[in-house]
């Protein structure tokens, strides 16, 4: 029926899903189709008052109504809304039957360019805001479509949004929490409470005004981030905003929400503006001190690499690193530039006395292939692995003649 009348066809459901068919004398006069919620909508998680790591654990508890149809043969004045109503009325009970948990608030969008949403005004949905216009083409890949779609929200709940935030949530809600959600971080409480503490002596480059969260803890969210395998801004806060209201507090976050008291994460733009405006410097001298202190001997292989940030609008990072996991265990900016580049900053690295080497194998790639980095690497007791290329022709000719013949050239 969806395939034959509906605009957009069937679909495809995602998650826990639910049929209804509502019955006249027989016939089939509407179709619903529940599943799984969108993962984040900006404005129905600010009207929820949830963090990442509560939407993230408790998703469940919201429902979509994922396509909606009345077949032209049935179709009369308020008969839609009437089935709608009807709908509402027993999702509940359904949900709870069919997977041993109560959702707790209904979602669904409407296209502007074909209805109004008049039949979610009539059955006393809230308009919530627009969409980005974004589809989901992947799990986690969206194209823009130019087509902003309409979030309406209906709460199964005359309390819905406070049970969402609560401590405890209510039993017959309970099967709903996925416990293993969220990103969690790879230091212990401790060790961030540490963190937080390098960055005290990082001075503050922001306005007055817009120190609304600790610089420490920002710096230490960013540094958790880099650690977590972090590549550019936007991925650093991603992998840091499910961290939990314990490991917040930890760090040093301070605000918190007024609906539900719970610590706040700092925005994207937040991030981003700090990062443009600190001295890469003064923070890469810190993150490496901890970096050092906290790690001992450096593990036994390491690789040297540069990664740009901003598509290199930003400068870049080069960054030594474990091999078996990536985590970085020194670091200092570069701008990109000839006299500031990644060549002469990763040298600067590796001669810092903060940096131990010895007994150390370290891989690099053939941008690197230069005598006085090679010559760091040894002097302070290290092996180091690097390739090699026609920009460096007479190391290039020497290790053709020295592997001819053997395994090792191909």
């Amino acid at each position: 029926m969806l395939d034959e009348e509906h605009f957009l066809g069937a679909g495809r459901e995602a998650g826990d899903r639910l049929c209804q068919f509502v019955m006249e004398e027989g016939k089939v006069v509407a179709v619903l189709i529940w599943c799984a919620a969108a993962w984040h909508l900006k404005d129905r998680d600010q009207i929820i008052g949830w963090d990442p790591v509560t939407r993230s654990n408790r998703l469940k508890l919201v429902v979509q109504l994922r396509r909606f149809l009345v077949p032209e043969a049935a179709r009369r004045p308020n008969l839609a809304s009437q089935c709608l109503g009807l709908s509402l009325r027993e999702l509940s009970a359904q949900w709870l039957a069919e997977h041993e948990y109560r959702p707790l608030l209904a979602e669904s969008f409407s296209d502007p360019e074909s209805h109004h949403g008049t039949v979610y005004k009539a059955t006393n949905w809230t308009f919530a805001g627009d969409t980005a216009g974004f589809s989901q083409d992947h799990t986690d890949y969206y194209l823009p479509n130019d087509r902003p779609k309409k979030l309406w929200l209906k709460p199964l709940d005359p309390h819905a949004f406070q049970q969402m935030c609560a401590k405890d949530l209510p039993d017959d809600c309970q099967q709903a929490v996925v416990v293993s959600g969220g990103a969690r971080s790879p230091l212990k409480l401790k060790e961030l409470t540490s963190l937080r503490s390098a960055f005290m002596q990082v001075p503050d480059p922001r306005r007055a005004q817009s120190r609304r969260h600790p610089l420490s803890a920002m710096l230490t969210l960013t540094a958790l981030g880099l650690l977590m395998g972090g590549r550019d801004m936007l991925n650093i806060w991603r992998k840091v905003a499910p961290l939990d209201q314990r490991q917040r507090a930890a760090i040093g976050l301070s605000v918190r929400s007024k609906e539900s008291g719970l610590l706040i994460m700092p925005g994207y733009d937040a991030f981003n503006d700090l990062m443009n405006a600190l001295d890469p410097h003064a923070y890469a001298a810190a993150l490496t001190d901890w970096l050092q202190a906290n790690s001992g001997i450096l593990p036994r292989s390491l690789a040297l690499d540069g990664k740009t940030i901003g598509d290199g609008k930003c400068g870049m990072i080069v960054t030594l690193c474990r091999h078996e996991d990536g985590r970085p265990v020194a670091m200092i900016p570069a701008s990109g530039k000839k006299e500031d580049g990644e060549v002469s900053e990763a040298r600067a690295l590796l001669e810092s006395p903060h940096v131990r080497l010895e007994n150390a194998l370290v891989t690099l790639d053939p941008l690197h292939n230069k005598q006085d980095t090679l010559r760091v690497i040894v002097e302070k007791g290290g092996d180091y692995l690097v390739g090699t290329k026609a920009n460096t022709s007479k190391r290039l000719e020497g290790v053709e003649k020295a592997l001819k013949d053997t395994p090792f050239l191909s």
